[in-house]
This record gives structure tokens, C-alpha cells and sequence, in this order.
């Protein structure tokens, strides 16, 4: 199998490494103009090719991922679903509305080729066993969900003043880069989400003036409520997700992704376990399930329908936010 990475940026390279993990391994193609992000790939045993994706043969492959800047997202795969290659588009789906009707109903058609969004929480074990066990049934239905999560951005991305995140032209930001991630994910939980309201501020990162802070409120259509608040500075790197059924409370903590239940009726946590990974392993078996979804396997778990609805909330946060 040949696989097309369109990007060979922080996240190009992660999806590399996760494919290159896989047995047996695909062929793996980095497609970059700047030559330093070759000499990347080519450490990590990918072959590379520096010219632009509109030069390429896509249908020499057999999946294309997209890692691309977000405004690229959707003509990048618009071509790919036109030309029936398989394709993994990166998050979030775009920065505005452009030409999104027009991909879902490609990604829909009969006969289209799989393709998916890459919101890698989805393929967490810790995720998967925790969202198995809630549409189970045996604790109740999901009424409320709450997720306080932070991270020392600054710390992980020193670069954030000079890349994407900088602009919302970009698909940069609090509300896409980071809270996008939990938009979606919490959908997985609870259903779609019918509306939203939130306010976005930027109070600490310097050299930028996106939002690095979101407060958002949540409507599902199955009549739970929920709420996320996030941040990019605070000195912890920690994500905390609860989800309030009729009969227990379940709690995920990242990273390290520990897993508890409060049981009605019980006086304490019941540890969970689950199996160990990191957010590279989700990546791993994200990747795993686009090998498996070319070879006619399931479908990707955020697919392209999916990734509009969370953009949709998401662009309804900024318009209640940003001027201009």
C-alpha cells in the first residue's frame, strides 16, 4: 500500500511516524516544497517529493493525508474524493464554510472512496472502552457533560507566534486548534450537538491576538447540556472530562488517560482500567483504521459530515466573538 502524506509540518511528520509503525508497513510519500521538512521524512524512511499536490498523480496511491494548512483542507480533498483516491483530511475540516456542501455530498455519493477527519481522541483505547461502556446503557443515559482542559502551549509549539495557529485565516486560535478537538469528541459521547453559545478571550500568549481561552455552552438533540472551558497557558498539561449519566459519573484525566466511576449509590471512585496509550497510539490506530477502511473496512469515525457540524459550532463561537 503507498500512502501520500500532503505536509511534512509537526503534524505531517506524527502522521508518518504512525504509519510507519503499522506491519506491515506502507509505502510512504512526504510531500513538502521546503527541503528541510524532506530531510524530516527522510529520517523517518518515508520517500519525499517537493512538488505541489496539483502536479501529483494522487491515483498513483492508495490514500492521500492531508496535513496541510486548514484552507487547503477541503480542496485537497474535494480533488482526491473526485479522483476516488481514499482520503484523511487533517483538523479542523476548514477555517470557513467554503465549498464544505460540496465536499460532504462527494464524500456521500454512492461508490465514493472512505474518508475521514483526523480527530484522534476518537481512537484512544482509553476513549474507545470508556464510549462502549456509557452506549452500553448500564449507567444511565449521558445528561451533562463537562470538560476542564489546559495546556502550557508556549511550551510544546514555541513556534505558535509563526505558524498556523497565529490566524484564524489559518485555522488558528483557541476555538480550532484546541477546543475543536473536545467539540467533537464530546459529540461522540453524547450525540450531535444542536447549539452552542461561548466567549473566546485573549488574555496571555504574546505576539498573537487569537483567543486563547474558550468558555462554551453546548445543546445536544438528545437533551443533555454540557460545557467546556479551556486554556493555553496554565502551568499543568491536564484535560478533564466528565460525563454525568442517570446512574454514575465517569471521569477521563489526560494525559495518562485514568479512568474512574462513581456509581450510584457507592462512596467512592472505582479506578478503571483500561488499555495503555499515548496520544501517539491514537494516532497509531487512526492510522490503522484508514489502512483498514481503503481495504474496505469500516468507515473513519469522524467522517466529513461529522467534521462540518463541529466546524459549523465552532465559526458560530467566532462570529459571536470576533469582529471582521
Amino acid at each position: 500500500m503507498r500512502i501520500l502524506i500532503v505536509g511534512g509540518g509537526s503534524i505531517g511528520l506524527k502522521h508518518a511516524r504512525a504509519f510507519g509503525s503499522l506491519e506491515p508497513r506502507p509505502d510512504l510519500v512526504v510531500l513538502d516544497p521546503r527541503q528541510e521538512a524532506r530531510a524530516r521524512a527522510v529520517e523517518l524512511g518515508a520517500e519525499t517529493a517537493g512538488e505541489a499536490f496539483e502536479d501529483v498523480d494522487i491515483r498513483a496511491f492508495d490514500g492521500v493525508v492531508i496535513c496541510a494548512p486548514a484552507p487547503l483542507h477541503v480542496p485537497f480533498a474535494g480533488r482526491c474524493l473526485s479522483e476516488g483516491v481514499p482520503v484523511l483530511s487533517e483538523k479542523p475540516l476548514s477555517h470557513n464554510r467554503d465549498g464544505v456542501d460540496e465536499l460532504i455530498r462527494a464524500a456521500q455519493r454512492p461508490g465514493a472512496p472512505p474518508s475521514g477527519v483526523a480527530f484522534t481522541r476518537r481512537y484512544h483505547p482509553a476513549h474507545e472502552q470508556m464510549r462502549e461502556l456509557i452506549s452500553g446503557g448500564e449507567l444511565g443515559r449521558v445528561l451533562g457533560v463537562r470538560v476542564n482542559a489546559g495546556q502550557p502551549f508556549t511550551t510544546y509549539r514555541p513556534d505558535y507566534k509563526s505558524i498556523y495557529f497565529a490566524s484564524h485565516a489559518t485555522g488558528g486560535g483557541c476555538m480550532m486548534d484546541f477546543a475543536s478537538h473536545f467539540v467533537d469528541l464530546t459529540q461522540w459521547y453524547a450525540g450531535p450537538a444542536s447549539g452552542i453559545a461561548g466567549f473566546l478571550r485573549h488574555l496571555v500568549l504574546e505576539g498573537v491576538e487569537v483567543e486563547d481561552t474558550a468558555a462554551l455552552a453546548l445543546d445536544f438533540s438528545s437533551g443533555a447540556l454540557g460545557t467546556i472551558h479551556m486554556n493555553q497557558y496554565q502551568p499543568v498539561n491536564e484535560n478533564v472530562l466528565d460525563f454525568v449519566c442517570d446512574r454514575a459519573v465517569v471521569r477521563i484525566t489526560e494525559p495518562g488517560f485514568a479512568c474512574r466511576i462513581w456509581r450510584e449509590g457507592g462512596d467512592e471512585w472505582e479506578q478503571i482500567q483500561t488499555p495503555p496509550g499515548d496520544y501517539a497510539e491514537a494516532l497509531r490506530r487512526q492510522a490503522a483504521a484508514f489502512v483498514c477502511a481503503i481495504d474496505g473496512g469500516p468507515p473513519m469515525r469522524t467522517s466529513i459530515a461529522d467534521a462540518a457540524l463541529t466546524l459549523d459550532l465552532c465559526l458560530q463561537v467566532l462570529r459571536q466573538n470576533v469582529k471582521g
